[in-house]
């Protein structure tokens, strides 16, 4: 897949990973207890999420990065190949922000793309969502 569907089919997923990030945090609700012992589980899962969006990112054209060009998508994309490449050192503390301050900002501005080319995405997002368990 190439051209502009590629990059909302990328965006669809960024979207998604972000929604999961954000149960996440809606479920543990405060740092401490995001590292608390019985939630590690949280922290690993919710570096491989950053590391999934992180993927798309990498895989998007320079034309969709500069039609949303007030994300950080360097940033976004260098927080990924830390957590790849660095697994053993994950930053909680970063992983906590990204998911309580920059998942929701990401999610909406993507979302924002995709609603002016499929007014039905929100419905479609809650659909995937619950097929693979999550909400």
């Amino acid at each position: 897949m190439r051209g502009r569907n590629a990059d909302l089919q990328r965006l669809f997923h960024i979207v998604k990973w972000c929604r999961k990030l954000q149960i996440i945090g809606d479920e543990v609700q405060t740092y401490e207890r995001f590292i608390a012992k019985e939630n590690y589980r949280l922290v690993e899962l919710s570096a491989f999420y950053i590391g999934q969006i992180g993927e798309h990112v990498r895989n998007l054209s320079a034309d969709m990065k500069a039609e949303i060009s007030d994300i950080p998508w360097q940033q976004i994309n260098a927080m990924r190949n830390r957590l790849i490449h660095n697994y053993d050192e994950v930053r909680t503390d970063m992983v906590w922000g990204v998911i309580t301050d920059d998942a929701p900002i990401l999610a909406e501005r993507c979302l924002e793309v995709l609603r002016t080319e499929n007014s039905n995405v929100d419905a479609e997002l809650r659909e995937e969502l619950a097929e693979e368990g999550v909400i």
